[in-house]
């Protein structure tokens, strides 16, 4: 397995919180077979908020919420990435957008792994997969 830089996106940490998603075996191994090869792993703020929007939506209380972060932040090598503090990463986004098939928010993702030379994305968005291969970011094989 190349050790490579990879972006994680809100599906596979839902997945990874969902014990009962049919994913969720699958996320889970291929998670540590990342760890285990040392693979430096990101995420950012805008899928944590996603996640964490998903897990209040499908909880009871705002337990769940806490319990979340918890196992996300637990996880290790996972990193977040955050766009430069200027107008200009929205500038790029949005110049982006103009050309991409995938929404705003996939393109504020596909931007800031460009930015941060991020080689490889572990997501379920087929759309937003085809989108990150167009700009050279690779996904990653769940069979490795």
């Amino acid at each position: 397995m190349n050790r490579g830089v990879v972006f994680i996106d809100a599906n596979v940490l839902v997945y990874f919180l969902d014990e009962t998603a049919v994913q969720h075996e699958e996320v889970v191994n291929y998670l540590q077979r990342l760890v285990d090869n040392q693979a430096q792993m990101y995420t950012s703020h805008h899928v944590i908020e996603e996640v964490l929007f998903v897990v209040s939506r499908l909880s009871e209380g705002k337990d769940a919420i806490a319990t979340a972060i918890q196992e996300i932040i637990a996880i290790p090598n996972l990193d977040l990435i955050e766009p430069a503090a200027d107008f200009g990463f929205a500038e790029r986004y949005v110049k982006l957008y103009r050309s991409s098939k995938v929404g705003i928010n996939d393109t504020l993702l596909l931007q800031l792994m460009i930015d941060g030379g991020i080689t490889k994305l572990f997501s379920y968005d087929e759309k937003f997969l085809k989108q990150a291969a167009l700009a050279g970011i690779l996904p990653v094989v769940k069979s490795e």
